[in-house]
């Protein structure tokens, strides 16, 4: 057995295998990347065991047959053991078990489960691509990656700088010529959008032309990323394109620049920066702005669309595009990229620096701020400047913010005046805005945004999103969140490896107070209990009290609000309506189960309400409460999570650990609110509708287990 992460001792490796059998002999070898554990059992089925369920092992734990044993195990006919789970064939029809007869079984029956085969993979996946699919936005800057890098050189105040390229006059290339093709590069609002042409009528072919350009630019000379100014013109590499072209440097961040790419509208981040030969430097850009009187870009799919040139002079070019036979009359101006497709800057800080803690939400995401003194004085000079400059002139923004603008609003976290980033749009005129000085999101409506000008915009973000070097997947909990609290604050020192251009992304927290590691701290308080080698799970089963419904942390439903919900299954009178809510923090408590049940095999025989795991069709575990259990009888349990219903044998239940109560329910139990009689007729009609969404109203908590009244037309509709 091989333990990756090197977390095991020889304790750690016999409380890990106990389970299967009695051991014999054990021998440990610690090694620089690995700890390697040879087990004997008393009894070969023991290690025949551990091997069929070895993909129930955590991540970090490999176990096979040693050379020396191989031969002796081949004699053996390895038995598949009786599924307590029922497995169901995905091409088959997946029906649905009610059968109340069936609950009658003694505990030492088969399972019996109740709605929708389902699992929590999969409603993982669904949750990520419904987010995919239900992001509103009305366009898309596509520059979030450029956004707040920490710079490789000490922070100057950016200029606002005029792109000679982009301020020669183009409009001869289309007084000679009746029409062609424009590309849509970016749409940045719902009348315009950045373009090019890709080639005119009766002019030249300019994807040819940006591959000549291109071809020059590939045989000149490198050059230094540490001796690039900002608005210096050079050759950029452009890995959409696969081609160089001509920009602008508007960003040195890092190993790595933004370039303001002048023939394509748009800015990229590259490594591959090479000089512009001099032939080169002199033709007006081919990247230019285009807008429309109406809200015509949202509507625009394709990626190109034909033109005719309606007017041409210095001031004005007038062009009419055809979309579906349909004419949308545009005009072209010079592209100048914004600040905030360029980017704004991180301050910079050195390894061992001083800083303060502002926010951990998990061992992965940490946000510090620079406590040294050049720079806090230089943090409450911008603040200052800003919230003066927002206050003598608080009008509102008269028009809805561009995604990705940089704009400023009066905070009810912080009552101050303070900058923020259009995050979404939710509709109504209310954004999220995420803050750019503290680790902050707020909804805001677009009344009560104000214009900044570049210089307020282009202050560098004063706060860095960094990891912990070491760090368990774990959330921050119990213990950790104390720590946590009483240590925001407190000054840290910042350590990492300056050698690695990505090293900054990783670091070291030391307390200066006490002179003691953070991460050390951390790491052992978020361990879970199952983890550490001096608790066994016999230990956690000791344990008097149990975990009810009201010990979770819950979503709760507010009365007269509408929800889209999930219908999942109905069982004696009750709804189980499950949430959309999956995503990152579902599948952490997915693996932290998937952990724990590898390591606690004892069944375990819960009490009424409590909340325990069950283990589903899918052969995934999951979190149950309790809702019947009689001496004899199959328990019933519902999921928390899935809102399946299950009648489960002793076997197929474990006892839930308090690391598990961090992630909130997804299930409400809903009872309709209406005289409709539901006879069997309406319950087979209901089978028909499992798995649905819909949307229903909240007319009443009934308190307890999460029990609701509701209306749903759809429901009404069915049963009627």
């Amino acid at each position: 057995m091989v333990d990756s992460s090197k977390l095991l001792v020889k304790e750690g490796f016999i409380n890990l295998c106990q389970q299967y059998g009695s051991i014999k002999n054990i021998t440990l070898h610690k090694r620089s990347d690995e700890n390697q554990a040879f087990i004997q059992f008393e009894d070969n089925e023991a290690a025949l065991k551990l091997l069929n369920e070895k993909l129930d092992l955590p991540s970090f734990i490999n176990a096979s047959i040693s050379r020396r044993t191989q031969k002796k195990m081949e004699s053996f006919t390895f038995k598949k053991e009786n599924e307590d789970v029922e497995i169901y064939n995905a091409d088959e029809n997946l029906g649905t078990i009610t059968k109340e007869n069936r609950t009658n079984e003694t505990k030492f029956g088969t399972s019996i489960y109740i709605g929708p085969n389902v699992s929590g993979r999969s409603l993982i996946e669904e949750s990520k691509q419904s987010k995919i699919n239900n992001k509103m936005m009305h366009y898309n800057l596509e520059n979030d990656d450029l956004f707040g890098r920490p710079l490789s050189t000490k922070w100057e105040k950016l200029k606002k700088s005029e792109f000679e390229l982009n301020c020669l006059d183009f409009y001869n290339r289309f007084e000679n010529c009746s029409g062609g093709e424009i590309k849509i590069e970016k749409k940045l609002s719902p009348n315009m959008f950045t373009g090019w042409t890709t080639f005119f009528n009766d002019g030249d072919n300019i994807q040819d032309i940006l591959k000549i350009i291109s071809n020059d630019i590939e045989c000149s000379d490198l050059l230094d990323i540490d001796r690039l100014k900002y608005g210096m013109l050079v050759g950029a590499f452009d890995s959409a394109t696969n081609l160089y072209g001509r920009g602008y440097v508007t960003l040195v961040a890092g190993n790595s620049v933004n370039i303001a790419m002048s023939d394509y509208g748009r800015v990229i981040n590259t490594t591959k920066i090479r000089e512009l030969p001099n032939k080169h430097t002199k033709s007006p850009a081919y990247s230019f702005k285009v807008y429309t009187k109406g809200d015509h870009v949202p509507q625009l799919k394709n990626a190109s669309y034909v033109f005719k040139v309606h007017s041409v002079n210095p001031e004005r070019i007038v062009l009419i595009m055809f979309d579906e036979n349909k004419e949308i009359k545009v005009q072209l101006k010079k592209w100048q990229p914004t600040i905030e497709e360029s980017g704004v800057p991180y301050i910079d800080f050195k390894s061992n620096s001083s800083a303060e803690l502002l926010k951990l939400k998990d061992m992965n995401s940490v946000f510090i701020r620079s406590k040294e003194k050049h720079h806090f004085d230089f943090f409450f000079s911008s603040w200052n400047n800003l919230a003066a400059y927002c206050y003598k002139n608080s009008q509102p923004l008269n028009r809805e913010p561009l995604y990705g603008e940089i704009i400023g609003f009066k905070s009810t976290l912080t009552n101050n005046y303070v900058r923020g980033r259009i995050h979404k749009f939710f509709g109504n005129s209310i954004y999220s805005v995420k803050h750019m000085d503290d680790p902050f999101k707020e909804n805001i409506n677009s009344s009560e945004m104000i214009e900044l000008q570049f210089e307020y915009k282009s202050m560098p973000v004063s706060f860095l999103k960094v990891g912990l070097k070491n760090a368990l997947p774990y959330p921050i909990q119990f213990h950790a969140k104390y720590l946590v609290e009483h240590v925001i604050g407190v000054r840290l020192s910042v350590c990492f490896d300056e050698a690695k251009a990505e090293g900054w992304k990783y670091v070291d927290l030391n307390i200066t107070l006490v002179k003691e590691n953070l991460n050390s701290i951390l790491y052992s308080l978020v361990e879970p209990l199952w983890l550490k080698d001096n608790a066994t799970t016999d230990s956690m089963d000791d344990i008097a009290t149990f975990t009810k419904y009201m010990d979770l942390s819950r979503i709760e439903l507010v009365e007269k609000s509408v929800v889209n919900m999930k219908f999942v299954v109905y069982h004696d009178g009750v709804f189980y309506m499950r949430d959309k809510c999956f995503g990152k923090s579902f599948s952490l408590l997915s693996d932290m189960i998937k952990e724990y049940c590898s390591l606690s095999l004892n069944p375990y025989l819960p009490h009424i309400d409590e909340v325990c795991l069950g283990q589903f069709p899918d052969g995934m575990w999951y979190r149950v409460i309790c809702d019947q259990m009689k001496p004899g009888e199959l328990v019933k349990v519902h999921s928390v999570d899935l809102g399946n219903i299950a009648y489960l044998n002793s076997r197929n239940i474990k006892k839930l650990p308090a690391e598990l109560l961090f992630h909130p329910t997804h299930v409400a139990l809903c009872i309709l609110d209406n005289s409709i009689q539901i006879n069997e007729k309406n319950k087979e009609l209901l089978e028909k509708y499992e798995n649905t969404d819909c949307e229903l109203t909240i007319v009443k908590s009934l308190g307890g287990k999460n029990h609701y009244l509701f209306n749903c037309p759809f429901i009404e509709e069915v049963l009627q």
